[in-house]
């Protein structure tokens, strides 16, 4: 068993460090809301360095990538009070440029970056599809911890892997569902039924998890943000974020992302609109009202 400083107790870092202590590790919260420590019921650390200093391992669940900068490399940071050796985990969604950033000025320590899929309900079932990048030797040590949380846990390859299939992942389930709301803006103009329009588009090529989890229209899957007044499973917010990241990326490498360009359009209005704390289905709502287009 290990003694794990867990950095960031927000919807995703909450409950994989409940799965944590469930698995009989040590296990030292720290964040900046005091109440989400006292949730976990676990011992509470005054800061990141304060977490890390007694620490085996540190995961971090952070919300940006300045987050993820200030809590490793700022003053008082990861960085400098870890003993050599700990396990560090980046488990937010951050670009690959910054994991191997962190991997070379934390050389002293074994760096993953660890970003995860399956949302709050994978985090709260510890169903999390688990991307991995950095030396094999780390992974291996981390194994036991990312099994605790997660159902599918990969080395995906050398530091920035794991973080560049993370951001491949996030392109896909963004511009899938900015597809999903215009469909669905167009059924409503033709008079479409949605619970028909679901029953069809699950059994056809437009099928996919986005549309599973996500359908855009309220009433007719209960467990579906839209039909909890668009309550956030993955702020849309962060989704536009991730695409960011996803078009910085390709543009590093010279790749042309016209569809990705469009989706991030297509969030960034509905920010505009207000809609950035709901679930990222909540683009179906951007423009005029529920059923406008921009």
């Amino acid at each position: 068993m290990a003694r794990v400083a867990v950095v960031g107790l927000g919807t995703m870092g909450l409950p994989m460090a409940r799965h944590l202590v469930a698995a009989g590790h040590e296990v030292v919260g720290c964040d900046l809301d005091p109440g989400r420590v006292e949730a976990l019921g676990a011992a509470r650390a005054a800061d990141p360095g304060d977490a890390a200093a007694a620490a085996d391992a540190v995961l971090l669940s952070l919300p940006s990538v300045a987050a993820v900068e200030d809590v490793v490399l700022g003053p008082g940071g990861v960085r400098s009070a870890a003993r050599p050796g700990t396990l560090l985990a980046d488990m937010s969604t951050s670009p690959p440029a910054l994991a191997r950033l962190l991997a070379a000025e934390c050389a002293g320590l074994d760096v993953l970056d660890a970003p995860v899929s399956g949302g709050p309900r994978g985090a709260e079932d510890a169903t999390l599809t688990i991307m991995v990048g950095g030396r094999e030797e780390a992974f291996v040590r981390a194994l036991p911890l990312f099994e605790a949380l997660g159902r599918l846990v990969v080395l995906v390859g050398g530091h920035g892997a794991g973080q560049a299939a993370k951001l491949c992942n996030n392109l896909i389930a963004g511009a899938t569902m900015a597809a999903l709301a215009e469909s669905c803006a167009i059924a409503v103009h033709e008079g479409l039924d949605p619970a028909t329009l679901y029953e069809l588009l699950t059994a056809s090529t437009g099928d996919s998890r986005v549309l599973r989890t996500r359908f855009p229209l309220a009433g007719v899957e209960s467990a579906h943000p839209a039909s909890n007044a668009y309550a956030p499973l993955f702020a849309l917010d962060l989704i536009a974020k991730d695409l960011g990241l996803a078009r910085e990326l390709a543009e590093e490498h010279g790749v042309a992302v016209p569809v990705a360009t469009a989706a991030l359009d297509a969030y960034r209005a509905a920010q505009r609109d207000g809609l950035g704390a709901l679930d990222y289905s909540a683009v179906y709502r951007r423009g005029d009202g529920p059923e406008g287009s921009d």
